[in-house]
């Protein structure tokens, strides 16, 4: 608002201190967590598969939203009254890494359950070994779509005086681009994960490796769960709200709807400070799952092999 003396002012809310706190919480563990990350990978290159490709651009885009942050660390301390173009700027950063995070976390899952359930499938694992370009695929896909609801964003004729963080997100809940982001964003990559996971849990459950006791079924069915669970904390509340806007857009000048708005902000960015959890599961729990499934296909040859001579044998026996 503005002031007697006409300078922008912002209503100061009990709210600021825990989002600056929540956003310093999300910055420090995720630019820690991600920088080991990254440096784990690198240095340890005994880690070569197609997952880790897909994670290693998962941690390059958490970080891009953690270099953010601080912006938004700063205003909610400090309320100053920040350049309209850095706010535009400080959202599409985020928008990027979030649907950047959806497509990467969805490839992570698809590609484990295509090593575990189909590793004999020739055509889907050279699908799995374009990995890269379906890396680059994603960059390409997630920023071309994050841009233009900024270049088509109607700005007000006097900018000067905004709320920054604090307006209502124009630039999301057009119905131009809301329905195919609720779509294509989250509702597809939702399903693919629901699906993969589930068809990951028959798979291991119904293997020999798991019956014989190789692997511990019951913790990857925790960590499959526990990846499934964050996905959705992490980026359903913030999609809804934007279905909320879309159904009700009245309702958009209530206080209710944009004050659960920057909540599943919030919950979003959480992605980057939890993310490394699905590093750490893929690289430890599901590389040793790997390694149980050519041991059981192993086998299994193995006692076809042994059956069969048994059975060429047994006439000359007898």
């Amino acid at each position: 608002m503005i002031d007697t003396n006409g300078n922008c002012t912002r209503t100061r809310h009990w709210t600021d201190p825990v989002y600056a706190t929540a956003f310093s919480f999300i910055f420090l563990f995720g630019l820690l967590f991600n920088v080991l990350a990254l440096v784990f990978f690198f240095r340890f290159t005994k880690i070569r598969s197609q997952t880790t490709i897909y994670m290693k651009n998962l941690a390059f885009s958490d970080l891009l939203l953690v270099s953010s942050l601080p912006v938004r660390i700063w205003y909610y301390i400090s309320q100053p009254q920040l350049p309209l173009r850095l706010c535009e700027l400080n959202g599409l950063i985020f928008l990027v890494n979030m649907y950047g995070s959806i497509f990467f976390l969805t490839c992570i899952s698809l590609d484990r359950c295509v090593a575990i359930c189909f590793p004999m499938k020739s055509r889907l694992n050279e699908l799995r070994k374009r990995a890269t370009w379906l890396s680059v695929g994603i960059w390409v896909l997630v920023i071309g779509a994050s841009i233009p609801p900024y270049l088509l964003i109607k700005r007000p004729s006097n900018d000067s005086c905004h709320s920054c963080f604090d307006q209502k997100p124009t630039y999301v809940t057009n119905p131009v681009t809301l329905v195919p982001t609720l779509l294509i964003g989250y509702g597809i990559p939702l399903a693919t994960i629901l699906v993969c996971s589930l068809a990951l849990l028959r798979g291991i459950r119904q293997s020999s490796a798991t019956r014989m006791d190789y692997i511990d079924w019951h913790k990857i069915r925790n960590m499959v769960l526990a990846n499934v669970v964050i996905f959705i904390i992490c980026f359903l509340p913030y999609h809804t709200v934007l279905l909320l806007y879309y159904i009700h857009p009245a309702t958009g000048k209530a206080s209710a709807l944009p004050g659960s708005y920057r909540i599943t902000i919030t919950m979003a960015c959480f992605n980057a400070a939890l993310d490394p959890l699905a590093y750490y599961f893929a690289t430890e729990t599901f590389q040793r799952s790997v390694g149980m499934k050519a041991l059981k296909n192993a086998l299994t040859s193995n006692t076809d092999s042994i059956e069969g001579n048994n059975r060429s044998l047994s006439p000359l026996n007898s």
